[in-house]
């Protein structure tokens, strides 16, 4: 499980920053059919696969990664009013950004 954890964040940090430059895919807020292909992220696939497995592995044990607990916060946003991929990129970033204070 560590190897995992020691590879979330600086994938999670390259995902977030191509997303926060205009690249779509990350938070699945067009996963609709016929959209996925238009949007195939590898990376952003195998980032979703590190967070699903960390999750599932520290759930035996009763304690949540809060790294992983906060990027399927943004995944689960969807609606109207909630901001497009790029700006809730950006806003995660700023995130990650104040918890290194």
């Amino acid at each position: 499980m560590t190897e995992l954890e020691d590879e979330l964040r600086p994938l999670l940090v390259s995902c977030l920053e191509q997303c926060a430059r205009g690249r779509w895919g990350l938070f699945g807020q067009n996963d609709q059919p016929g959209a996925t292909r238009y949007l195939k992220w590898d990376e952003a696939d195998h980032l979703k696969e590190i967070v699903e497995e960390i999750q599932a592995l520290r759930q035996e044990f009763g304690q949540p990664n809060p790294l992983c607990e906060r990027f399927m916060h943004y995944c689960s946003l969807r609606g109207p009013n909630v901001p497009g991929e790029p700006k809730l990129a950006r806003a995660f970033m700023d995130e990650l950004g104040s918890d290194a204070n």
